[in-house]
């Protein structure tokens, strides 16, 4: 059964199960995200605290990548068994539980064992929130719905600064770090008594967006890595992710230490590169779902590109207030190409793979989140404190990477898996 078999009234109860499911997954990325940039955003406060050097803050942002990295292998594997509402249950109850034990750190080596802790967990959550997609919405609007899930991501971040930085001046990271361990528990518990996974859960049986594999068929997960849309996608969402770890975690300390910005404005930087995003990611999203998404993905990198040389030149020329301003607040558009890149593995995958494909093109995004703020210190460190060097290596990244996807992502029919049809709601 399709939507276009089910009566007026089924629809009208989809129409408002998805809006309440797209509000539930907004909620889980906001808290994914705010989990993992916390750390970003008061950065100096704990180095202090904990007496951290450049290189072990850029190592404690980065190396929750590693075990998120991991996370994603091991929840793709098993993301055809397990339902989005049990995978992000999961998340949350292991995230919300390493971030308590966050709040009492007491040395480098526990802040860095609870941010491997808590990425494995987020992992989940971020999975969870694709497959709980892919149950409510057809293809043709994943585009546009996965923009603003990530747009929720940036907001998250953004929010990280503009809350984290005041809350924690006033009161102590620690305290800001208890304020989003519980709200990560209190998602957990809207999950078990709200989340449903589709609209077949809701009494419209046999409901599929797509028609379903042949009764016994099995597309084997081997099958996703012999299309080149995993390295597309993988190499899209490294440009992204670069370009978020890169920015989130040096450019306020750069304008600090090269401009002389006042750290009372920290928050206001952080807050207009966070917003940046999400509303590009939105406009990113909704231009994904009406022209071509590799053109798109491409489009995308080579605006991260532009922006990583804005903020070179901004770590080289004084500059007045005002155009670092401009630089933060235009920022976002190196994240114009995220939602394009999973509905693009959506498309090119069948649905009982999508969740996967996901899941492994997204460990080329965790690399790129664990190494780019980490290098970026040892190269800070390395050469006395250049953030030049630093913000110079992130462009010749974002370079390499518009290279390689302008040669790989180009539009062709093939997909994996027979071709269904689609719904249009």
């Amino acid at each position: 059964m399709n939507w276009d078999m089910v009566s007026e009234v089924d629809r009208s109860r989809i129409r408002r199960w998805q809006i309440g499911m797209l509000a539930l997954a907004l909620t889980c990325e906001i808290f994914l995200a705010a989990d993992w940039y916390a750390f970003a955003a008061v950065i100096p406060f704990i180095s202090d605290t904990l007496r951290l050097d450049p290189a072990q803050a850029g190592l404690a942002q980065g190396i929750f990548a590693l075990t998120y990295g991991f996370g994603m292998v091991a929840w793709s594997q098993v993301s055809r068994g397990m339902s989005a509402r049990n995978m992000l249950l999961i998340g949350l109850l292991g995230t919300g539980l390493g971030m308590v034990l966050q709040v009492f750190v007491q040395s480098y080596g526990q802040l860095v064992a609870l941010r491997l802790f808590i990425g494995f967990f987020d992992a989940a959550i971020f999975l969870g929130n694709m497959k709980l997609i892919i149950g409510w919405f057809p293809q043709t609007r994943r585009g546009s719905i996965v923009g603003m899930i990530l747009a929720a991501y940036s907001l998250a971040i953004t929010l990280d600064f503009a809350l984290g930085i005041p809350l924690t001046i006033a009161f102590g990271w620690r305290t800001f770090f208890a304020l989003l361990a519980g709200g990560t528990l209190l998602v957990a518990l809207a999950i078990v008594l709200f989340g449903r996974n589709g609209p077949a859960e809701i009494g419209i049986r046999g409901f599929a967006w797509e028609e379903s594999l042949p009764h016994g068929a099995s597309v084997p997960l081997a099958a996703i890595f012999r299309s080149r849309w995993i390295l597309v996608g993988g190499l899209g969402i490294a440009a992204c992710t670069l370009a978020i770890a890169g920015t989130a975690t040096w450019v306020v300390p750069a304008y600090i230490a090269v401009q002389q910005m006042p750290v009372e404005d920290a928050a206001l930087v952080g807050t207009l590169m966070g917003l940046s995003q999400v509303v590009f990611l939105v406009i990113g999203g909704y231009a994904a779902d009406r022209i071509g998404k590799a053109f798109i993905i491409k489009f995308g990198t080579a605006l991260a590109l532009l922006t990583a040389i804005a903020f070179s030149a901004a770590t080289l020329v004084p500059m007045d207030f005002a155009w670092l301003l401009l630089f933060a607040g235009l920022s976002g558009i190196a994240v114009f190409g995220g939602g394009a890149i999973f509905s693009l593995l959506s498309e090119k995958y069948p649905d009982e793979l999508a969740t996967a494909a996901v899941g492994y093109a997204e460990v080329f995004g965790v690399i790129s989140s664990f190494l780019s703020p980490w290098i970026m210190g040892l190269i800070i460190r390395a050469s006395g404190g250049s953030f030049t060097q630093a913000f110079v290596a992130f462009a010749i990244a974002e370079a390499l990477f518009l290279v390689i996807l302008v040669v790989l992502a180009r539009e062709s029919s093939s997909r994996i898996g027979a071709a269904v049809p689609v719904a249009t709601h």
